[in-house]
């Protein structure tokens, strides 16, 4: 098989021909001469060995040949027009697509603030956003071949780059009408093993949470944090919670942090991972600032208490 040079003017002229009719309307709309639109076919028709052109009547067709030449023709003009974009959001730093995993734990408001910073700044990224928790965060990281990652347990992959983002506090909670948060003393190991935890998917003992030794009757696994929430305030159960998920909820005294012997509150410290050999563009730029700049500015956490 000859391989064939086919160029762009000549799928561009195929595509006016088809478009306008005549060689001259043709030419008009390439603003090219007549006979380079001619030459432009011509040449076509002796590469490609067939008849493109119908040229019975006043108004050209195209052959069935030549339609299906044209499609084809079409999608090299599509590709050109990417190329186009391409390069432009090259040369003004955006990235087409941005993704980014991070943990539930993590507050979703700096992420959406950013995402709109991103979208007001005038980018063409996309953004997407997805969330998992613990070990599932850097699975699905990996799994995505995703641009950022936000998590709260060591990586184990070695070639990221990490900043440290504002420290998470949560607290082991009970509703009020719980039996363990009417306790008037410290709680023991088998006060808590006597009732129903509320976790979320994916806990991990290298978390080193405090109530990692108990082994409850009932241990349920959730896939969020505002689910568990919900089945504390039901009373179901008692669990971590964050504090920016239960703010309101402790001001009010709906959820009373529990006398636990052991420590009641929790911090944990999520960062921000990029791949070593990926530099960020400019929307992952973006992103990494803001995200730093929030946690300089974060505001003191509710007072343990």
């Amino acid at each position: 098989m000859v391989a064939m040079a086919v160029t762009l003017d000549q799928a561009r002229a195929l595509d006016a021909l088809a478009r306008h009719g005549t060689f001259a309307r043709a030419a008009a709309a390439l603003r090219k001469r007549h006979t380079a639109v001619l030459y432009a076919i011509k040449t076509l028709e002796e590469q490609t060995d067939l008849a493109l052109l119908d040229r019975r009547g006043y108004r050209t067709r195209l052959t069935p040949a030549g339609e299906s030449v044209l499609a084809h023709a079409r999608k090299l003009l599509v590709a050109e027009r990417e190329l186009e974009d391409a390069c432009a959001e090259i040369r003004t730093g955006w990235e087409p697509k941005l993704e980014l995993v991070f943990d539930g734990i993590f507050p979703v408001a700096p992420i959406l603030d950013v995402a709109f910073a991103i979208a007001k700044a005038g980018a063409s990224t996309r953004v997407d956003v997805s969330t998992d928790f613990l070990a599932g965060v850097e699975r699905a990281f990996a799994a995505a071949d995703a641009d950022l990652m936000i998590a709260v347990l060591p990586p184990t992959s070695a070639d990221l780059r990490a900043v440290r983002l504002a420290p998470i506090r949560a607290r082991l909670v009970a509703h009020r009408d719980h039996p363990l948060a009417k306790a008037k003393r410290d709680l023991e190991p088998e006060d808590l093993a006597a009732h129903v935890l509320l976790t979320v998917r994916g806990s991990d003992p290298r978390l080193h949470l405090s109530t990692g030794g108990i082994e409850p009757p009932i241990a349920v696994r959730l896939n969020d944090f505002h689910a568990k929430k919900a089945g504390i305030l039901e009373g179901l159960g008692y669990g971590w919670l964050p504090e920016h998920i239960a703010r309101n909820e402790l001001r009010r005294g709906v959820l009373v942090p529990l006398r636990w012997k052991n420590a009641n509150v929790h911090v944990f410290e999520p960062r921000l991972f990029w791949r070593a050999g990926r530099p960020p563009g400019r929307a992952a730029r973006l992103v990494i600032d803001r995200l730093k700049a929030d946690a300089r500015r974060s505001a003191a956490p509710l007072d343990a208490g």
